[in-house]
C-alpha cells in the first residue's frame, strides 16, 4: 500500500516563497552579469561586438575621433584585486556604460589607436569578441583617461 505524507499547509507556503526568492534572485544575478550589447553615441545605437579591427575604428570614428591605425596590442589580465587607480578606472568605464567586475581575473586584449593629429592614444580593451572598456589618455604621466564615450 501506499503512505501519504501530509505537509502541514504553514511549510508548503514557505517552501514555495523560498524557493520564488531564490528563483527571482538567480534571475536577477543573470540580468545584471549580462554585458550590454549595445552603447548609446549621439542617440544612435553602436554594437559592441566586434570581429575585426576596422569595427573597432569605426566605433572611434562615431565617437567623432580618426585613429591613424593600431599601434599595440596585447594580452593583459584585469587584475582579481583592485587599487584605488583600478576603481577610478571602472568608475570611468561605468559613466560609459561598462562595468569590469565581471571580467575580474579574466584575460583580455588591449588595443591601443593613435588619434590623427593629436598625441593622445585611444585605448579599448576587448574580451571573446565584445569592447569592454574604452578611454582616451595622453602620453604624459599623471593624466588622467578621460572616457572615449561621452554620455
Amino acid at each position: 500500500m501506499f503512505h501519504s505524507v501530509r505537509i502541514k499547509k504553514a511549510w508548503l507556503t514557505v517552501f514555495s516563497i523560498v524557493c520564488l526568492l531564490m528563483i527571482l534572485t538567480v534571475c536577477f544575478l543573470m540580468l545584471r552579469a549580462a554585458p550590454p550589447d549595445t552603447v548609446e553615441i549621439e542617440g544612435e545605437d553602436v554594437g559592441l561586438k566586434i570581429g575585426s579591427d576596422e569595427e573597432i575604428e569605426a566605433m572611434i570614428q562615431k565617437c567623432g575621433y580618426t585613429v591613424e591605425g593600431c599601434v599595440s596590442d596585447d594580452e593583459i589580465t584585469i587584475p582579481k584585486t583592485w587599487n584605488a587607480v583600478y576603481t577610478a578606472y571602472n568608475d570611468l568605464q561605468k559613466q560609459q556604460g561598462f562595468d569590469l567586475r565581471r571580467y575580474k581575473g579574466k584575460p583580455a586584449r588591449k588595443l591601443v589607436y593613435a588619434l590623427t593629429d593629436s598625441d593622445d592614444l585611444v585605448t579599448i580593451l576587448v574580451s571573446g569578441d565584445r569592447i569592454i572598456a574604452a578611454d582616451i589618455s595622453t602620453n604624459q604621466q599623471g593624466e588622467d583617461p578621460r572616457p572615449l564615450i561621452q554620455p
